[in-house]
This record gives C-alpha cells, sequence and structure tokens, in this order.
C-alpha cells in the first residue's frame, strides 16, 4: 500500500508542476509582461517589445535618450519575478547631435555610436567654423547608440544628420569699422566670395588709415546672406567715409538701420548717404554725424604744413582769435580789422612757404542759401587780397565759403557773416 502510494506521488509530482507551470504562464506571465512592458511606455521607450523565455525578459525598442534608456532598464530589473540578463536588451537610441552658438564659443550636445565618431564631427565642425571654440564636453557615446535608419555615411558637412547643428553656424552678416587715431579696426561676419578681400584692397588703397586691422572681420559660406553685402558698392561707401579724418564710426546688420558716428559737413553726409542708397536700399541711415563747417574744424585734424610743432602752436594760437566779421550783405573788411590782419600778416610771412592756409567765410544759415554761399566766398576772397597786399604769398592759400551749420549747433561759428584762417 505504501509503495503504492509511493509510486502514485511520484507519478503525480511532475503533472501537478506542469499544471503550476501552465497556470503561471497563463495568469501570472501576461502580468509581468505588461508590466514590463508599461516601464518601457513610461520612458517614452517608442515600439516597446518584451519577450519571456522562461523567466528570462528580452527587451527591444528605441528610447528617447541614454538616460531614459538606464531608467528603463533598472524599472524591469526590479520586477522580482523576471531576469534580464547582460547583454539579453535590445534597447537602443538613435544618435543625436544638437548644438548652441554664444559669442565664439559652438556649445555641442548628444550622443554619437562611438568616440570616433565624435572626433570626426568635431573636424568637420572645426572646419566649416574655425573662427568658432567648439565644447563638446556635453557629447556622449555608448554601445547602444545606433545611428537612425535613414543615415546615409559618410559624417560630413552635407550630412542631413548634421542639418539641424550646420543650421546653427548660418550666423547674420554685420560689419563694424572704427577709425581712430591712425588705425582702422574691422569686425564682423560677412559671407564667402570675395567681399572682405575687396573691402581690404579697396580701405588699403583708398583710406586715410595708416594702419587697418582685419582681424576680427570674417567670412564664411554659413554666414546669411544679407541685403548689405554688395560688392563695389559697399566697398565704394566705406572708402569715402574712411577718407575723412578719424575719429568716425560705422556699423551695419542684417536687421536694422546703419549707423554713421563721426564728424562731416553738409556735402559730404550728402554723399556717404548716396553711396549708401543703393547698399541699403529703403532702410533708414541712423546719422549720428556732427556737421561742422569744413574739415579744417575737426579737433583732431592733423595739418599738413611741415612746421616745427612749436611754430605751428603759436600760429594755430594766433589764428583762432583772429575773426573777421563782416557787415550783412558787404564783403568789405571793415578798418578795425584790416589793422589786425596787418599785424598777423609778419607772423604768417616768417613761417615760410611751407606753411599752407585756408581762408573760409561763414555763410548766414538763415538767408538763402545760394546768396550767402557766394557772398562767403566773396569776403574770404577779400581776406585773401588784402594779405597778399601785405606781402603773404599766395601759392598755398585757399579762398572758400565754408558750409552753413545751424546756429546753437556745437559747431556753429562764434560769429555769423565771418571769415576764419586755418592752417591745412
Amino acid at each position: 500500500m505504501r509503495l503504492s502510494l509511493f509510486f502514485l506521488m511520484l507519478i503525480l509530482l511532475p503533472v501537478s508542476a506542469a499544471v503550476h507551470a501552465w497556470l503561471f504562464a497563463r495568469n501570472q506571465l501576461p502580468v509581468l509582461l505588461e508590466e514590463a512592458r508599461v516601464c518601457l511606455e513610461k520612458e517614452g521607450v517608442i515600439q516597446p517589445v518584451v519577450t519571456l523565455h522562461c523567466l528570462d525578459v528580452d527587451l527591444a525598442g528605441e528610447a528617447p535618450s541614454p538616460e531614459a534608456r538606464r531608467r528603463a532598464v533598472e524599472a524591469v530589473a526590479r520586477i522580482g519575478a523576471l531576469r534580464l540578463k547582460p547583454g539579453a536588451d535590445r534597447l537602443h537610441v538613435n544618435a543625436r547631435v544638437t548644438a548652441s552658438l554664444q559669442e565664439n564659443r559652438l556649445h555641442v550636445s548628444g550622443w554619437l555610436p562611438g568616440e570616433g565618431d565624435i572626433a570626426k564631427l568635431a573636424a568637420v565642425l572645426s572646419e566649416l567654423r574655425p573662427d568658432l571654440t567648439l565644447d563638446t564636453t556635453a557629447l556622449m557615446h555608448a554601445p547602444e547608440i545606433r545611428w537612425p535608419p535613414d543615415f546615409q555615411p559618410p559624417l560630413d558637412a552635407a550630412n542631413a544628420f548634421l542639418a539641424p547643428v550646420v543650421d546653427t553656424l548660418h550666423v547674420p552678416a554685420e560689419l563694424h569699422a572704427s577709425f581712430q587715431g591712425d588705425t582702422l579696426t574691422l569686425r564682423g561676419m560677412l559671407p564667402a566670395g570675395g567681399l572682405k578681400e575687396e573691402i581690404l584692397s579697396a580701405l588699403s588703397a583708398g583710406s586715410a588709415a595708416a594702419e587697418i586691422d582685419p582681424s576680427g572681420l570674417k567670412a564664411s559660406p554659413h554666414v546669411r546672406p544679407a541685403p548689405f553685402a554688395k560688392e563695389k558698392l559697399l566697398a565704394a561707401f566705406l572708402v569715402s567715409f574712411f577718407t575723412a579724418p578719424p575719429p568716425r564710426r560705422f556699423d551695419i546688420h542684417d536687421q536694422g538701420a546703419p549707423r554713421l558716428e563721426g564728424t562731416a559737413t553738409r556735402r559730404l553726409e550728402s554723399e556717404w548717404l548716396t553711396l549708401l542708397r543703393p547698399v541699403t536700399g529703403a532702410s533708414r541711415v541712423d546719422s549720428r554725424l556732427v556737421l561742422l563747417p569744413s574739415l579744417y574744424h575737426i579737433p583732431d585734424y592733423k595739418p599738413r604744413s611741415m612746421l616745427p610743432s612749436a611754430l605751428l602752436a603759436q600760429l594755430r594760437e594766433v589764428l583762432q582769435s583772429l575773426t573777421i566779421s563782416f557787415e550783412e550783405g558787404s564783403s568789405r573788411i571793415p578798418a578795425a580789422d584790416q589793422t589786425r590782419l596787418a599785424a598777423v600778416a609778419p607772423s604768417l610771412l616768417a613761417a615760410g612757404p611751407a606753411l599752407a592756409l585756408v581762408i573760409g567765410g561763414h555763410p548766414d544759415p538763415l538767408g538763402d542759401a545760394t546768396r550767402e554761399a557766394a557772398l562767403a566766398r566773396a569776403r574770404a576772397e577779400a581776406v585773401l587780397s588784402f594779405l597778399i597786399e601785405q606781402g603773404v604769398p599766395a601759392h598755398d592759400i585757399s579762398a572758400v565759403a565754408f558750409e552753413p551749420v545751424s546756429a546753437g549747433s556745437t559747431a556753429a561759428p562764434v560769429q555769423p557773416r565771418s571769415v576764419e584762417i586755418l592752417i591745412k
């Protein structure tokens, strides 16, 4: 009897185990599979697949990031009844790269399959924008990262995979030119195609600068086309603007009004605005020019007269206090001013042939422009004739009409309807 029971137990034991396994597979495994799938979906895994071999689980799908993949795997591993063998998961992450440009530093982040891919990407970006500092500290690599299905090698600037990064490198065009002292400094970004070289060549040949510093001016194929980046036209304006003495500055951006700073006469301002019109189209020009009667009135104007500095300073002081005033509508020098001019004549004679002068008449800004200009020139010629009568040689003396300056302006003459003598 006991032996019969023993054999019966031997027969029933595997049957019981099989029934238990069948019940587990029917009732519990679907719950475990669903729990594992929920773990994947919670982390944003696309098309998650969970398969079981007994209690060994295999995972598949596309995780949105390496961090999300790690969290998904750890969550499945915490399901006690399942066993995740090393290498049994087929969860992957598609390679991804993003970039942000901050001043002169390009920050690249994301993930790539291998360390060699990071080095290759860095080489590509450095070639595209050698002017930038490349920061790849936020770029990682891992074996579970793979190329997207539509990726087509090689990894170069033309690859669609890098399109978002390359788009970041497309920066707006801008130009900044500052003339201080003897140096004309250029900064900015220009589209590639020869515009930078044309500007440098034109300024080297035609500007008043003794030195041109172009170290801050870059040209790149990744600079967006700009309305102002017009060959010949932009260079023609710059040469004209920077032929005038410093200090002066010109700034223009891809979007926004060009800005002019410095000193000018009305004629020069009109000339520059005319040259700028085909460059900027309908854009308004932000002119911050201080209008002067002539360029000789610029505070930092350097005379071309080759005189000793002490003599030059002495003559300037004498002439600065010599303003000849005229009656309204008259070009006759008053008697008192004739006496003053006669007293100055010996100093002008003593300076010798190296002295060059400009005698300029100030028009009345409130009168008729044509009439006042003619009258101002007649007054200047009257002063010139008087000096010649006193023996002053006229080989390098010019009589001109200065340009009118509105009364109340900082550059307006102290007295209207007057004549000044300046050293060229």
